[in-house]
């Protein structure tokens, strides 16, 4: 109440914007005449010789066509947000700096070799260093390989950042990940000409490497011997056997925000979860609920930053900047969580492997915050604690008018209104600890903050809510916390968020929030879109499926946004028939397609025209390059052909309890500058590759069939009847070089034999029962 008393008499802390984009609606209607003229064309003309042709063709367009409208749905509205944390600090200064509210910071890794530990330390670092006031914050480390060298690592980054933050804080240092800062070293030395500062930034630097070095040289062993980091003899490092999914749970606080440094550095908690083989642990989702159970025993704190241990803090106001939405939303509703944007340090010159998603940022993040706003994207997210447990927002905040019992969208907490969520019930839905349910409650009848002074005073409770059987018989994973049964938990989560009838904002302020890794090579690349395809298809197909449960308060169009995402698995099965279809057609003389003499045509040019001379003008409108935009739409066909299609597989298989599907980690690079220099596509015995390479020999093989017949002086055939299929077959080469080069190239940069064999010899088995049917 006095929060709000304060923003009455305050000039707001954000702006929103709203953009009508005429232009695209006016493309939008005019390609959706075209895509209609193009269907009618085919419902008016079936094949009757080549029946089964004209069904995969006809099936293939109508599901583009409807992919189309769902993507569509978010480039109608455009909203931007500007915040002002200037004025929250203004609002907040002074004696009024103890209402700010505090959040927890939870930091997420799980291998040592993937994931280099010099690059967690360097983002548990500018962490530390956020300008945000350290008894109001709090940082916290999941370990999810209960790593020795991870937690070695960690000691020593203490102790560097006890020098570290205060140098940034005395010198406004505003990129305070240590790499990233000594990377741009002429830049901050030619900036200030203070002598002191000059000194100081020397010693700095010769301090962070030798950080550096001690960190690298434990990352070239196999383990840290555990008198060197720990001397508690009953701790859980001195149990853990050699596989990382069967270990105790290990809490440390390794700094705590008291005494005679209490200024210097927040609570910092190193936390591995207890893992045992025969016990699901749900991957990266029951690594952060058990996070949001420590940290509400430990701090509590009605808010949660989340990041992934390679995406570090390059605003140093990033705090203020989310603060500026939940601290003045008009309605509780209208902020559920606030989403940075994913961008990325040192990338390739003209993301090579499409990894970079700019159009994403740039206009369907736009468009989605002109709906009921942004997808959870995994990291860089700000939630509201409240919202992650499952409640509803404030019922009392909305217009009477609308006449909806909002409660009813949770199952859980439906029942828990009507008890006043009493410890008793409260402990059936978040587990048997009392203290954790007693957290809980404070939440959800947004009580006054309070800010717990002693995290080590709460340890023997978190071992317990770290246990693998802790959830057990409760709602986590199910209505609480990070969702399960999806590889992209975030997604689901965040779908489940806005079904309570939470909204979200995009914010992407000037100076990036957070900076981050993408993908250097094909191969990681591939792997990671295989893994996101995998999760999406599994919400597709679980009981939060974007087309069930009529009374989620979710609005229709944001439906739209989920089930465009959730169907990309289904959409790489058209891509590959349509990929095919036209050299299938070749190689039996067959068609399916107008021919030039046929006044159809010009809408199937149109069409191609309109797509991608769109795309181009997007790429160029965000400043991108020709390039860029070829190297993007190029790959999303090599994606649609190897890790969407591979996806569904995979799913399909866990569909029939054949296999389950694995979360794999993509591999990190280690902040080097040598790390980002490989433009070209690599290749390795992978999958994958299969498919691709597939495609590749079947149009290869029908752009020599239809090259014959045009040699053969048959023109009319050719003109009448072939030329748009041997130009999507070329089309579809010109798409796939990178695997043409591949053919002819040797080492990573080739394609491997076993592919090669393998992939001839299914092309030779689609060609063959072709020829046989015809």
């Amino acid at each position: 109440m006095e929060n709000q008393m304060i923003a009455m008499n305050s000039p707001p802390l954000y702006e929103k914007i709203v953009e009508k984009p005429k232009p695209y609606r006016v493309y939008a209607c005019l390609h959706l005449l075209l895509i209609l003229c193009f269907l009618g064309y085919r419902l008016l003309n079936p094949l009757d010789e080549s029946y089964k042709i004209w069904i995969v063709a006809f099936a293939c367009e109508i599901w583009f066509g409807f992919q189309w409208i769902l993507e569509w749905n978010m480039r109608w509205l455009f909203v931007d947000y500007k915040t002002y944390p200037e004025r929250l600090a203004q609002r907040y200064g002074g004696e009024s700096a103890s209402k700010l509210p505090p959040v927890d910071i939870i930091i997420t890794t799980a291998d040592p070799f993937k994931e280099p530990p010099i690059i967690t330390a360097n983002t548990v670092l500018s962490v530390l260093a956020i300008d945000y006031p350290v008894q109001k914050f709090a940082c916290y480390i999941s370990d999810d390989g209960a790593s020795t060298i991870t937690f070695y690592s960690l000691v020593e980054t203490l102790r560097f950042a006890k020098i570290w933050v205060p140098f940034c804080r005395k010198f406004d240092i505003e990129t305070r990940a240590p790499f990233m800062y000594f990377y741009k070293e002429n830049t901050q030395q030619s900036n200030n000409s203070d002598p002191n500062f000059v000194k100081e930034w020397q010693e700095m630097k010769d301090e962070y490497e030798d950080l550096k070095r001690r960190i690298m040289k434990a990352s070239a062993t196999p383990e840290v011997p555990l008198d060197s980091i720990s001397h508690d003899v009953d701790d859980g490092f001195a149990h853990r056997s050699s596989d990382i999914r069967n270990h105790s749970s290990v809490v440390k606080v390794l700094y705590e925000n008291s005494g005679d440094e209490r200024d210097i550095l927040p609570h910092v908690v190193y936390v591995a979860r207890e893992k045992r083989s025969k016990v699901d642990h749900h991957y990266k989702a029951g690594a952060m609920n058990v996070m949001a159970r420590m940290s509400g025993l430990m701090t509590n704190s009605p808010f949660i930053l989340n990041l992934d241990c390679d995406m570090f803090v390059n605003n140093s106001k990033v705090i203020q900047h989310a603060m500026c939405f939940f601290l003045d939303c008009k309605f509780e509703r209208d902020c559920g969580f606030v989403q940075f944007p994913q961008l990325f340090y040192r990338s390739i010159k003209d993301d090579p492997f499409g990894s970079q998603m700019k159009i994403f940022l740039s206009t369907l993040a736009r468009g989605m915050d002109g709906l009921q706003g942004a997808i959870y994207c995994g990291t860089g997210c700000f939630h509201r604690r409240k919202a992650l447990y499952g409640v509803p927002p404030a019922a009392d905040q909305y217009n009477n008018k609308d006449g909806r019992n909002f409660h009813n969208h949770a199952k859980v907490f439906h029942d828990l209104k009507t008890s006043s969520w009493s410890l008793e019930v409260l402990s059936n839905t978040f587990g048997p600890s009392s203290a954790l349910a007693a957290c809980a409650q404070t939440v959800m009848r947004d009580t006054q903050y309070i800010v717990h002074s002693s995290p080590s005073s709460a340890i023997d409770e978190a071992l317990n809510v770290a246990s693998c059987c802790y959830e057990t018989n409760t709602a986590w994973g199910k209505e609480v916390g990070w969702m399960y049964g999806s590889t992209v938990e975030d997604v689901m989560t965040g779908f489940k968020i806005h079904c309570l009838g939470w909204h979200s904002v995009f914010c992407i302020p000037e100076q990036p929030a957070f900076l981050g890794t993408a993908p250097v090579n094909g191969p990681d690349s591939l792997v990671q879109m295989r893994r996101w395809v995998t999760g999406l298809l599994e919400i597709f197909l679980s009981k939060l499926c974007p087309f069930l449960g009529i009374d989620r308060d979710i609005m229709v169009r944001q439906r739209m946004v989920y089930a465009y995402l959730t169907l990309w698995g289904f959409l790489s099965v058209a891509t590959f028939f349509y990929a095919i279809l036209p050299a299938l057609c070749l190689l039996t003389g067959k068609s399916f397609l107008p021919g030039i003499s046929n006044p159809a045509f010009a809408i199937a040019v149109a069409l191609f025209v309109s797509i991608y001379g769109f795309k181009l003008f997007e790429f160029l409108r965000i400043g991108g390059s020709i390039r860029e935009w070829w190297n993007n739409q190029r790959m999303w066909l090599i994606q649609c052909l190897s890790p969407f299609l591979l996806a569904t597989f995979d799913v399909l298989m866990k569909l029939l309890r054949v296999s389950e599907t694995v979360f794999v980690v993509t591999p990190k690079g280690t902040g080097e500058e040598d790390d980002c220099c490989e433009s070209d596509f690599t290749f390795d015995s992978s999958s994958l590759f299969i498919i691709p390479t597939t495609v590749l020999f079947i149009n290869l093989a029908a752009i020599v069939s239809g090259s014959v017949i045009f040699v053969a002086g048959r023109y009319h055939i050719f003109r009448d009847k072939l030329f748009a299929e041997y130009f999507c077959s070329l089309w579809v080469m010109i798409n796939l070089w990178p695997f043409v080069k591949g053919l002819v190239r040797k080492g990573k940069r080739g394609i491997p034999w076993n592919v090669v064999t393998k992939s001839a010899a299914l092309a030779l088995i689609l060609c063959s029962s072709t020829w046989r049917q015809n």
